[in-house]
């Protein structure tokens, strides 16, 4: 039971803690995030890069590289006025659907997450914003350290230039 509290703590997984030679971020391409909030979702390695994309219009994506590989996805979605936080969730694979849990506005498990950000109005477009998490590494995090990364995140994204409160 130890070695689970100390791997739960230090965002390890496992009874072997991963080495980070790198510094854990606390800006998600411009958004504001603790770094102890993103650390139990980043496997050790000696180097971190982040790249910001825009796949499609109205999407906006945070890629998490560590020693190349894709760890860790934060994005901003802007979907249909009345969009179902489910709907968005199918769409990402790392979130386990028959295990998710739900706070209405937040939908989560140790592998990914959903949100919907509101008060959001958009400077360029109608409808609702949603944010994601992707974690590209399994076995790392836990459900409850999800919830409090996308609660966190979305809170960030409402208060920036993404959107502006209604």
């Amino acid at each position: 039971m130890a070695v689970a509290a100390f791997a739960a703590l230090t965002g390890c997984s496992g009874d072997v803690q991963s080495e980070r030679e790198y510094a854990t971020p606390t800006l998600l391409c411009g958004i504001a995030v603790k770094a102890t909030s993103v650390a139990p979702f980043l496997p050790g390695g000696s180097s971190l890069s982040l790249a910001e994309a825009e796949p499609v219009r109205g999407t906006k994506r945070c890629e998490i590289r560590v020693d190349g590989k894709l760890a860790l996805v934060a994005s901003q979605e802007w979907r249909e006025k009345g969009a179902r936080i489910t709907t968005v969730a199918l769409d990402n694979q790392y979130i386990d659907m028959a295990t998710y849990e739900t706070s209405g506005s937040y939908l989560y498990d140790a592998g990914g997450a959903v949100a919907r950000v509101e008060p959001c109005e958009g400077p360029s477009f109608k409808g609702d914003l949603f944010t994601t998490i992707e974690v590209h590494s399994p076995d790392l995090g836990s459900t409850s350290a999800m919830e409090h990364l996308i609660m966190e995140y979305t809170e960030s994204v409402k208060v920036s230039a993404a959107c502006s409160p209604k």
